[in-house]
């Protein structure tokens, strides 16, 4: 929503239409358009023919002739905006008097005061006593409507304009404006009206005014001088608005300020004075409180440095100073070049700016620009037009900054503002990677993942379902991932889609017990646009909204739920653009769960209420004693006497005896105050107060004022001289103390119930020489226990069974900072949480036996900056004597702001010496350890009232009040036929047949949870109904699916009902959904999936607390997280049937269908990837798809501790490592890790899989142990050779470390190669050398059989082989760097010198560290892969000594670090690497070449993104590749593997300096060899030429055999430098 849209829709008056708004005001249609460059404005006028006003059907709409030929509205438009105002002006003089403001100022150029009509201000101000901006508009708008002329019609909308004093003067007028929802105010209303209209002088308001700034159309004329306190005619107006009902001081300076134009006026409020204590000064000494000389003393202060128009500056303060503007608005504005013909001769520039202020007008033809469609006929349309500096960003909007009491509240300004673009949830794809994988053959990934899917749009992320009690709106990409659109900081418990009765959609009505939604505050109850993305807040609802009914034919939101809102409890109404309106009926005293349409038209509720909340009223009031004595008390004036000077004096003192100690006195003839700051908030119905007697003296009157809102409250009392009920003085509501020796106290009972933190009571007159008090109790009707004892009922007021709390463990005391309270919070991150023994034992003080709301307060985890740390807590509670413990509920403690939760409804006893009603709190054993746990109160509230109803209530939207006799409405009298306490849970409606559920029973036992309403008549469903209670029902066509708590039917007849049943409603029978689950169902919640292809089917979502998908027919039990999907065509859950869907973990809580839109879901639902793909998948590029290899890998953790050293940094769960073998006839793709599946025959396999080229999936035989890991495989010819945390037994001979395994025969290779031995025994890698049947194994062990051959060993023709000598450690990876070369990376030594990497030399059986690898590289080495042909180049990763991850390139001669430059976050563990083609390369950079990038697995954490498995990084940057999760978190990569080897393109790049070398050593040598052999022909020739001949080459007389014993036999190993290993 615009900032311009909530200006006008927050003032009440103004409506849109389209993009257009609409107002009437001064006697005229005011429309106002707004583009990038001009404000447009057109006025409609009325014929005077519609005076006496007419019904619609007699006004065809505003016609030509109604056009006023003197057109003033020009002038209006620049007077409403105060346009005539030079603004740059008064900035810089603020500025440079004020460096505060000077600082601030320039983010929030532009802002001007209106300047409203005096008696439309004085009338809003009045309304917002208490209130919020919803209500006020509400209120508004209810005047006009009810009360104001009308002026015509725009279509089919009438507007009125505001109603004159002397109509709201009616006697009637305040029984009226109460039915409809003004309360209080409404006295104050009808009573100020009657003093205005009642005034000799005609036009008394504006006489009041600023003769400077008059009403529009008056000569301008001088106000005066500046005094300290303001000019004389502002002092004058003030006092004079304080005589008029319903002002007070703030109030009187918000009309002055925004009704007459006295621009000196300051209205402090709380927020004022907390701005005036951190930017002024304030808040020491005298003024530490804000008193009435606090007030004073802040205005003046303003008034001092800002001059005649200091409430204009302290209104852009405010503004800076509202979180809503300072946190979304930038500071900076760009300057754009001006000419000199853009500017006039007011244009300048704000300084530090650079923002035009000064607006001009251009009028322009109408045939011009015909302007507003909407409108039939218009007068001349003027522009006002905004000659601009800075780019087109800026742009003028309007704000209604409001706040309460705060009379900016009120006061529309027009600012200047950079205002953020709101970005929908668009389908936005990302640039693909544009990979070739061609020349790889087949390529696969392994991991451990339960769903997978390729990065493609910019919305996905690796979030899996929630399991912290957050829940999100959920919506669904092309390529079917489920993706969260705005997150809940708790739960969502309704949805609907709210179109208007002039069928314009508003949005999605979100409810819940959510306090924050999509990142904005919201308690309870938001409206969600889905195009745009945008969260509205619907302020003025606390507590928990359970159902919302959108009604477009009465262009409303009916909300029900466990709240209070407006003046209602637990129903309200939200109507159209209005807002929330109370419904006749003021809601009800139980909660509401369901809401809906009856046949007939009229709306039903269903919940837990027996009353409505209008009639009814608990049987005992004041029941609790708020507790005073905890409050930090002060005085002013007190007396100076020993022994009467203490105000704490008067704290728990009842007996009203005066004296030293028991007495606080003031000083003689002077007034003062006593405050009480308490640690709490709370909301009183009664105040007990003594009164002195000591020497004369008492109180005579008093007022009594509510902070933080520094609000006069309204009290009345019984007259003792009358016995008549009495309301205080209207004149600043001071309220008389009688003097009477022989009434001990008196009673004064709050009219309005309003949420404070302190009071103060200010004492005006005395009896005697002075005032003064020996006692004051404050009382509330609802019951509360709190967490930190103090805080709880005082004992020193001796009650019986006070509210009290016991806790046990490390809990501290932490301070309230924006939460109702203080609570206690229990740091468990340093130890166990079940043995930390964290608990609370809430005990409240019970007077009265009957039905309680029993509600769990939590302090957000905003303020105190606990949100990543908060936990669970598990509560339960004792409310009956002999009763059992409740089951736990879980309450997840996660939420941003202060909720509270409903843990109970039901029956508690009274407190005795007996029974004690308790609710405990611990922390929940299950979560891990790490978390903090917060306690604050428990709230108790009485709803056993006598209201005539019982869980049904039918509601006649038509009727514009509610009747008590219910017996007209059938559904009432259904309800009361029902047993007493019913519980409605869930409505429906079919054919004209209402289905009622719940917990409940017919009163003649006839039905029992369910029933239908077919004429107005209750009748059973088959079989009696359900034998348990029904939680929720949904109706899909014909069937109505019911979740709850049952088994059965009524009479147990029909089987297969477990907690989850069907009713066909055409043929009246239960049908089955398999078995049903095991445990309860809470919501039944519909789903659109691609069942089969291309065939989208509606599947049932059930989501509850149950485990198992029961057993039938051939479908086994399936164990599950409390979701199951029932799939109507198939007559089966999802889960038991193997069909090509995605994956779907999470629960959903309800769902709402969309015009022209997917569904919107709510839940914690997560879905991505690959069909049928666990662990494991591969990969094509011609199109890039992952795909499912057809096999099911479910993943196991590794148990045994050694196991678990002995690959640590490795994944070891799920599918570690795979590859293709093709040879000859063979074609078997090997998976291994730590997993099982099943195989095509059915059995069970463990770790190892083969996948034939027919995709059959056969396993390894028996022999080993269960809990082997396999890390590692390769082949030689077709023996494939598996490495790991292996062991086991093979043909009697043990294993360990390593398997040999014949491909071609189907078994394992005997003989097996000796076992590998030493501590913790694991195979990381294994490498065949190229061109030779040697297979270098290599890991952590330090033996082969009885052979030393630590870390690396070599196995040919059937023997260990030790390869040098020297080399020690764990190595985790290897390569060959030619057909002679090996590179080694790992935690290993060589030699005795750590290092990371080393490099074996066949030919010269040496080891070698690699040279600065020690110290360039930062921790050891677990992922390695080429970067070039021959393996020069290389890429290294791993984790360094500090714990983050690295990432380095070896370029041939040195390493490059990439990452360091926070590329990774630190959460990052990288598994694997690999180089891979491009089809169009990137940007040519020294690290990757450009046709190539590099793949990098694992665990990723990316700045600014978050989460991947996969990502691709093309030497400058790492993108997104694949997204996986893993249950409840992310998932992660092990590798990719692939049949061939990547061929590497170094696009013209410059070559390494090692082949400069050895192509320059070739040259070398060549050029000597061929000196050489030139040097021995010549020499030939030259013999030849003298004579020699060839000597002869047999000897006849030798030994025949001499020459079969080739020396080298003998001698072969003397001329060897080194010596290798023995052979075995």
């Amino acid at each position: 929503m615009s900032s311009t849209e909530r200006l006008l829709k927050s003032q009440g008056r103004w409506r849109k239409v389209d993009d257009i708004w609409h107002c009437a005001i001064h006697g005229r249609v005011l429309s106002l358009r707004q583009d990038s460059t001009h404000l447009h404005y057109q006025a409609a006028f009325p014929d005077s023919a519609l005076e006496p006003l007419q019904q619609p059907s007699q006004i065809a709409g505003l016609t030509s002739d109604s056009i006023s030929e003197d057109d003033d509205t020009a002038a209006l438009v620049h007077h409403y905006l105060s346009l005539s105002t030079n603004l740059t002006e008064l900035y810089e003089q603020w500025s440079s008097a004020d460096a505060n403001f000077k600082k601030k100022a320039p983010r929030f150029a532009g802002i001007r005061v209106l300047r409203q009509d005096s008696w439309e201000a004085l009338v809003g101000f009045i309304c917002s006593s208490n209130n919020n901006i919803i209500r006020i508009s509400q209120m508004m708008e209810k005047l006009c409507v009810h009360y104001g002329p009308l002026l015509g019609y725009l279509g089919k909308t009438p507007y009125h304009d505001m109603p004159s004093p002397s109509v709201l003067a009616d006697p009637k007028v305040e029984s009226y404006l109460r039915q409809l929802g003004f309360g209080y105010r409404a006295k104050y209303l009808y009573q100020t009206a009657i003093m205005i209209s009642e005034k000799s002088e005609q036009n008394w308001l504006d006489s009041l005014r600023n003769p400077e700034k008059p009403i529009m159309g008056r000569k301008v004329s001088s106000a005066g001088g500046m005094q300290p306190g303001g000019r004389e005619g502002y002092r004058t107006a003030h006092e004079k608005l304080l005589a008029l009902q319903g002002v007070g001081p703030k109030v009187a300076d918000c009309v002055c300020l925004m009704g007459l134009g006295w621009g000196e006026a300051v209205p402090v409020d709380t927020h004022v004075w907390q701005i005036a204590q951190r930017d002024y000064k304030f808040g020491k000494g005298k003024h530490s409180s804000l008193t009435k000389a606090t007030y004073d003393a802040v205005g003046n202060r303003f008034r001092s440095l800002w001059g005649t128009e200091a409430g204009w500056a302290h209104t852009v303060l405010f503004t800076a100073d509202l979180r809503v503007f300072s946190e979304r608005l930038s500071t900076k504005l760009e300057v754009t070049q001006v000419t000199e013909e853009s500017m006039d001769s007011e244009g300048q520039l704000l300084v530090d700016t650079q923002v035009v202020s000064k607006k001009r007008i251009k009028q322009e033809a109408h045939d011009a620009d015909p302007g507003p469609a909407d409108l039939t006929t218009m007068t001349k349309v003027t522009r006002i037009k905004r000659r601009r500096k800075v780019t087109w960003q800026v742009t003028v909007i309007f704000i209604l900054a409001m706040r309460f009491p705060s009379c900016v509240g009120l006061t529309a300004i027009l600012i200047q503002l950079l205002v953020p673009s709101t970005q929908g949830v668009a389908y936005d794809p990302v640039p693909p990677p544009n990979l070739n994988l061609d020349e790889l053959g087949r390529v696969a990934l392994t991991g451990d993942f339960d769903s997978i899917s390729l990065y493609t749009y910019r919305q996905q992320t690796e979030s899996a379902s929630s399991t912290n009690g957050s829940q999100a709106l959920v919506t669904q990409l092309p390529n079917g991932d489920f993706v969260p659109a705005a997150t809940a900081d708790a739960h969502i418990k309704t949805m609907c889609p709210f179109i208007m009765g002039n069928g314009e959609f508003a949005g999605v009505v979100v409810g819940g017990n959510f306090t924050s939604l999509g990142g904005i505050e919201a308690q309870g109850v938001a409206m969600y646009n889905p195009t745009t993305s945008e969260i509205s807040p619907l302020a003025g609802i606390l507590g928990q909204v359970s159902v919302v009914y959108c009604d477009q034919d009465t262009n409303t939101v009916y909300v029900g739920g466990d709240f209070k809102g407006a003046d209602s409890t637990n129903a309200v109404a939200w109507v159209g653009n209005a807002g929330w309106t109370n419904l006749p009926f003021a809601g009800f005293n139980g909660p509401v769960d369901s809401i809906t349409k009856a046949p007939n038209g009229n709306i039903l509720f269903g919940g837990t209420f027996t009353g409505l909340g209008n009639t009814t009223a608990p049987q005992k009031k004041d029941q609790q004693i708020i507790n005073i004595s905890s409050a930090n008390i002060s005085s002013g004036s007190t007396a100076d006497t020993a022994g009467f000077d203490d105000p704490k004096n008067i704290i728990c003192k009842t007996a009203g005896q005066d004296g030293p100690g028991n007495t606080w006195l003031l000083e003689d003839e002077t007034p003062g105050f006593w405050r009480a700051d308490m640690n709490f908030g709370f909301q009183p119905t009664k105040l007990r107060i003594w009164n002195t007697h000591q020497d004369g003296r008492g109180t005579k009157t008093f007022r009594f004022t509510a902070f933080p809102i520094n609000g006069i409250m309204n009290l009345t009392y019984i007259d003792p001289a009358t016995n008549v009920e009495t309301g205080c003085d209207a004149s600043g509501a001071r309220c008389p103390l009688s003097n009477n020796v022989s009434q001990q106290y008196q009673d004064f009972v709050f009219v309005n119930r309003v949420g404070m933190s302190a009071f103060q009571i200010d004492v005006s007159e005395w009896y005697g020489k002075g005032g003064g008090l020996n006692g004051i109790q404050l009382f509330q009707d609802d019951i509360y226990a709190y967490a930190i004892p103090d805080l709880n009922e005082p004992a020193c007021a001796n009650i019986e069974f006070g509210s009290n709390s016991t806790p046990t463990g490390p809990w501290k005391t932490a301070p309230s900072l924006k939460s109702e309270s203080q609570y206690l919070i229990a740091d468990l991150s340093v130890q166990d949480v079940q043995a930390a023994g964290a608990s609370v034992v809430f005990k409240p003080d019970i007077k009265q036996a009957g039905n309680y709301s029993v509600d769990l307060y939590t302090p957000g985890c905003l303020h105190d900056d606990s949100c990543s740390s908060r936990g669970i807590a598990n509560v339960t509670g004792i409310f009956t004597e002999g009763g059992a413990p409740t089951p736990p509920q879980l309450i997840y403690q996660t939420n941003n702001f202060d909720k509270y939760d409903q843990i109970y409804y039901g029956p508690v006893d009274v407190n005795s010496e007996s029974f004690r009603a308790t609710v405990t709190l611990t922390p929940f054993t299950q979560q891990s350890n790490g978390i903090s746990l917060v306690a604050q109160r428990v709230r108790f509230i009485n709803t056993s009232y006598t209201g005539g109803l019982n869980g049904i209530f039918e509601f006649d939207p038509n009727e514009g009040t509610t009747l008590t006799d219910f017996s007209n409405s059938r559904f009432n009298q259904i309800g009361t036929d029902l047993r007493p306490e019913a519980i409605i849970t869930s409505l429906a409606v079919a054919s004209g047949i209402t289905y009622i559920g719940g917990n409940f029973t017919a009163t003649d036992g006839e039905f029992k949870n369910i029933l239908a309403v077919t004429d107005g008549n209750a009748t059973s469903l088959p079989n009696g109904g359900l034998n348990q209670p029904v939680s929720t029902m949904y109706l899909q066509s014909d069937l109505l699916y019911i979740g709850g708590n049952f088994t059965d039917v009524a009479n147990e007849s029909v089987s297969g009902l477990s907690n989850i049943a069907a009713y066909d409603t055409s043929s009246r029978t239960w049908v089955a959904l398999g078995s049903g689950v095991r445990g309860r169902v809470n919501t039944i919640v519909p789903l659109e999936l691609n069942v089969t292809e291309n065939l989208v089917e509606t599947c049932i979502t059930v989501n509850g607390d149950f485990d198992q998908l029961e057993p039938f027919e051939s479908s086994p039990a399936v164990q599950v997280p409390g979701f199951g999907v029932w799939v109507p065509s198939r007559q089966n859950w999802l889960q038991n049937l193997d069909l090509n869907t995605r994956t779907i973990t999470g629960k959903l809580s309800v769902a709402t269908n969309i015009t022209d839109s997917p569904p919107l879901l709510a839940g914690t639902l997560s879905s991505q990837g690959v069909p049928g793909a666990q662990n494991a998948v591969s990969l094509t590029s011609e199109p890039l798809k992952l795909n499912s290899l057809g096999i099911q890998i479910q993943p196991r953790q590794v148990t045994s501790p050694t196991r678990k050293r002995a690959v640590s940094g490795q994944n070891v769960s799920g599918a570690v490592t795979g590859l293709f073998h093709q040879r000859g006839q063979l074609n078997i793709t090997v998976i291994g890790g730590h997993f099982t599946a099943t195989a095509s025959n059915g059995s069970t396999i463990n770790n190892l899989v083969f996948i034939n080229s027919t995709g059959a999936i056969s396993g390894i035989g028996s022999g080993l142990d269960d809990d082997s890991v396999f890390l590692a495989l390769n082949t030689q010819a077709d023996i494939l050779y598996a490495g790991g945390t292996i062991s086991g037994s093979l043909d009697n001979a043990a294993v360990n470390g390593l398997i040999l395994y014949d491909l071609a025969q189907g078994n394992f290779a005997f003989p097996q190669p000796p076992a590998l031995g030493g501590d913790n025994v694991a195979v990381h890698a294994i490498t065949t050398r190229p061109k030779s049947t040697q297979v270098y194994v290599a890991g952590q062990f330090d033996t082969a059989g009885s052979l030393g051959c630590p870390s690396v060993c070599m196995f040919d023709q059937g023997q260990w082989s030790q390869p040098g000598s020297g080399l020690s450690g764990s190595v985790a990876a290897l390569t060959w760097q030619g057909n002679d070369k090996l590179l080694v990376g790992g935690n290993i030594s060589v030699n005795g010198n750590a290092t990371v990497l080393a490099n074996y030399d066949v030919k010269e059986l040496q080891w070698t560290a690699l040279e600065d690898a020690a110290t360039a590289v930062p921790g050891p080495v677990t992922a390695l892969t080429a970067a070039s042909d021959d393996v020069s180049q290389f890429w290294v990763a791993g984790r360094s000594t500090s714990g983050s991850a690295y990432l380095l390139k070896y370029d041939g001669s040195e390493f490059h670090t990439i990452g360091d430059n926070g590329m990774l976050g630190d959460q990052t563990i990288i598994q694997g690497l690999s180089m891979l083609s491009l089809n169009v390369g990137h940007d040519k950079n020294d690290l990757v070449p450009q046709k190539m990038t590099l793949l990098v697995t694992g665990s990723l954490n990316i700045p600014n993104f978050g989460n991947a498995s996969a990502a691709l990084f093309n030497g400058t940057s790492f993108a997104p590749f694949i997204l996986s999760t893993s249950g409840n978190g992310p998932g992660s990569l092990s590798q990719l593997f692939s049949e061939k080897t990547v061929t590497f393109r170094t696009s013209g790049g410059r070559l390494a300096k090692g082949f400069i070398v050895l192509i320059g050593l070739a040259c070398a040598l060549g050029t000597i060899f061929l000196l050489v052999v030139a040097g021995i022909l010549l020499e030939r020739y030259r013999r030849r030429a003298q004579g020699y001949q060839p000597a002869p080459t047999t000897y006849p007389d030798k030994t025949a055999n001499m020459g079969r014993i080739p020396p080298e036999d003998l001698f072969g190993r003397l001329g060897q430098r080194g010596s290798s290993a023995p052979m075995l």
